[in-house]
């Protein structure tokens, strides 16, 4: 397999954008994940990422992935082109505009498509395209299906945004069972406050490394349901049971992390990706409503293949209790 320019696995590949959030969001995201990785084009790093992503980088707790190198579809490209140009006639609230950096694009047959029909633009920069917000979320959510899916890279996807998440994976059926509430409760990230030093996560990362990962497995076996095993209900209660252990001695040894402000609660979830992405949008519906379906180009046994193959392939959301206000149009995309 693979795996990056470090030869380093992936825990996770984060999107929709350039940098990660702020560190309210990801010093939690640390210590769930061992590395996570974030859809770059090769470029200067200064350019491309913010300064707090930066530092991770150098403590090789993130690192950039090339889409150029996993996302390439001419075929796919038809299909999204197509989708896109037939919803762009259907009636829509007009939305703020946000960017994409070009180099996302740029191996693909998509860029010159949607610049001649006006559904992206270019920038006051040249590395950068504009667009309604809703396309270029579309674009970095089938960019992110196709790098997860990619045999060489064969990864996870992480997002912040429920947007993002449900763009992937439609709409979760609500939780009734009685250990919802627990579920919910231990599945929350570990609390780290946003003005943690990064030394001190990377030693507790360090100090902690096989209850970390003995966590994470917990944590995802739960989640994911299993239905391989033996004792049913029974054996599904003990696993919840020793993960709130586990989590309550991670939550007291993380006293040593000195923090002044409070961190932010992070619930997470584990979703598969609804295969292909262009019939698991939210977006489907309306195209088949509006007698736009003929737009999309038929499945070839290739692209039958290629939904099979994603069934077993996982969207995290890590989604705040209470949202951040984003100032900036490239705070949210890139």
């Amino acid at each position: 397999m693979d795996f990056t320019r470090s030869g380093a696995p992936l825990d996770a590949l984060f999107y929709p954008t350039l940098s990660l959030p702020g560190a309210a969001w990801t010093n939690p995201n640390l210590l769930f994940f061992d590395k996570i990785g974030v859809i770059a084009p090769e470029g200067d790093s200064r350019q491309l990422f913010d300064g707090p992503t930066r530092v991770l980088m150098e403590h090789e707790l993130v690192e950039p992935v090339d889409p150029t190198r996993y996302a390439q579809d001419d075929h796919g490209d038809e299909q999204v082109f197509s989708y896109l140009l037939g919803l762009s006639h259907s009636p829509r609230k007009k939305q703020r505009e946000v960017r994409i950096h070009l180099g996302k694009l740029a191996y693909t047959r998509l860029t010159d498509r949607l610049l001649r029909h006006g559904m992206l633009w270019r920038a006051h920069d040249p590395n950068w395209l504009e667009g309604p917000e809703w396309i270029v979320n579309y674009l970095m959510s089938v960019i992110a299906a196709r790098m997860s899916s990619h045999p060489r890279l064969d990864v996870p996807l992480l997002t912040n945004l429920d947007d993002a998440r449900r763009l992937m994976a439609g709409v979760p059926l609500a939780e009734k069972t009685i250990g919802a509430r627990r579920m919910r409760a231990v599945s929350r990230l570990l609390p780290v406050g946003p003005d943690a030093d990064i030394t001190q996560i990377v030693r507790f990362r360090s100090q902690h490394r096989d209850e970390l990962i003995a966590f994470r497995g917990l944590i995802e076996g739960l989640l994911r349901r299993s239905q391989a095993v033996p004792e049913g209900e029974r054996d599904f209660e003990a696993r919840l049971a020793r993960a709130e252990e586990l989590r309550r001695h991670l939550v007291g040894e993380l006293a040593v992390v000195r923090s002044i402000a409070p961190p932010l609660t992070i619930a997470l979830s584990i979703t598969a990706i609804a295969a292909p992405v262009i019939e698991a949008s939210y977006y489907s519906a309306a195209v088949a409503f509006g007698g736009l379906g003929y737009l999309l180009a038929s499945h070839t046994a290739a692209a039958r293949r290629d939904r099979t193959a994603r069934r077993d392939k996982l969207v995290y959301a890590a989604l705040a209790s209470r949202a951040f206000a984003v100032h900036r149009a490239d705070d949210l995309l890139g």
